[in-house]
């Protein structure tokens, strides 16, 4: 790629000149994604350190990995009758799962964080505002609340199909699904 040199209005102007199409090689999160996955598989792209007593043995995911992961989530969605217009909100904090479930919604619909430090009523709102057809939020671990305000909301979002709990038991009944209970189904590749 040519390095850009913007210093003055005539290099702005030369610059947009070249339409946008001619100038991007992607067009999507995802190829862009496995491009880079590509250029070094076995790098690591997620360092993640569940606490401070375990920084010295953080939790590695390669790129393939990664790749692999967001691929399946997307394909989650996809059977979960997600398609382009669609949108998928989640609560989580940063975790690994979090990134997957952040690039596989990208490429199966429309992806909606929403911060899980917001009170229920606003999550609601923020919901029912841009259309949640799927809500991914963290299980009940002590101290977060993210489930409990889950389980207050829920049954306020006509337009919610499906949950998704990561670090969390599956109920399919209440239309609940266990995200590390399912994600191995689906093709990574």
């Amino acid at each position: 790629m040519e390095k850009l040199k913007i210093v003055n209005l005539a290099d702005i102007e030369a610059f947009e000149e070249t339409p946008l199409a001619e100038r991007l090689e992607f067009f999507n999160t995802y190829d862009l994604i496995k491009h880079g996955v590509a250029l070094n598989p076995e790098a690591t792209a997620i360092s993640f350190i569940q606490s401070g007593d375990t920084y010295t043995d953080p939790t590695q995911v390669t790129y393939r990995e990664f790749l692999a992961q967001v691929t399946r989530t997307a394909n989650l969605f996809h059977d979960l009758n997600i398609g382009p217009g669609d949108v998928i909100s989640y609560l989580l904090p940063n975790l690994p799962q979090t990134h997957y479930v952040l690039w596989g919604a990208e490429a199966a619909g429309i992806v909606n964080p929403i911060n899980p430090l917001l009170e229920p009523a606003t999550i609601r709102e923020i919901c029912h505002a841009s259309g949640t057809k799927i809500l991914v939020a963290l299980g009940e671990l002590p101290g977060s609340g993210i489930w409990e305000k889950v389980s207050a909301i829920r049954h306020d979002l006509p337009g919610l199909e499906a949950i998704i709990r990561v670090m969390g038991p599956g109920d399919e009944k209440e239309g609940i699904y266990g995200y590390e209970e399912i994600i191995g189904q689906y093709r990574g590749d």
